[in-house]
C-alpha cells in the first residue's frame, strides 16, 4: 500500500468511480490481476478494429528550438504532457482517445510517482491508458529526465 500514498487523490477518486468508456473503447482491470487504475492506468483498452490508429512521438518538455525546460521530473512531466497535448489534438484526438503510454524517466524512483500521477490525472481523467513507465540511465538531450509518447485509437463514425 506503500505506492498508494504517492499517488494523487485524484486519481483515488477515478478509481473509485470505475473505469470509464470513451466513443468505443474499453478499458478493463480483470479481477484475476491486480487493479492499477489507483496507480493512474488501465491493464488493457480495447479498441473497435474501426478506429483510426495514431502514434506519437516521445514529447519532452522541449520548447520549440528544441531546448529542455524544466530542471525536476515534475517540471518536465508537466510541460512534457503539455506537448502531448497538443499532439494529441493535432492528430485530431482527444486524450480519452489515448489507448497506451510509455514513459521513460532518467534517475526514477518511486518519490517521482506523485508528480507523473498528477499530470496523468490531469490530462486524461477517468480515461486511463495503458502504461508502461521505463527507468533509464539518460535521455537523448542532456537535461533530459522524461519522455513520454503515446498510441492512440481514434473511433470512425
Amino acid at each position: 500500500m506503500k505506492r498508494l500514498a504517492t499517488l494523487s487523490i485524484g486519481t483515488l477518486m477515478i478509481a473509485a468511480a470505475g473505469m470509464a468508456q470513451a466513443e468505443g473503447l474499453e478499458r478493463i482491470n480483470p479481477p484475476t490481476i491486480v487493479d492499477t487504475s489507483p496507480w493512474g492506468f488501465s491493464q488493457v483498452v480495447v479498441a473497435p478494429s474501426s478506429a483510426k490508429t495514431v502514434y506519437i512521438s516521445g514529447q519532452f518538455s522541449g520548447d520549440k528550438e528544441g531546448n529542455v525546460l524544466g530542471k525536476t521530473v515534475g517540471k518536465q512531466a508537466e510541460l512534457a504532457f503539455d506537448n502531448l497535448r497538443k499532439a494529441i489534438e493535432a492528430s485530431g484526438g482527444k486524450p480519452e482517445h489515448v489507448v497506451k503510454i510509455q514513459v521513460l524517466v532518467a534517475g526514477h524512483g518511486e518519490d517521482k510517482l506523485h508528480a507523473i500521477g498528477e499530470q496523468i490525472s490531469k490530462l486524461f481523467g477517468e480515461h486511463l491508458p495503458a502504461s508502461t513507465l521505463i527507468p533509464v540511465d539518460r535521455l537523448a538531450l542532456d537535461g533530459m529526465l522524461f519522455e513520454i509518447d503515446a498510441t492512440l485509437a481514434i473511433p470512425q463514425s
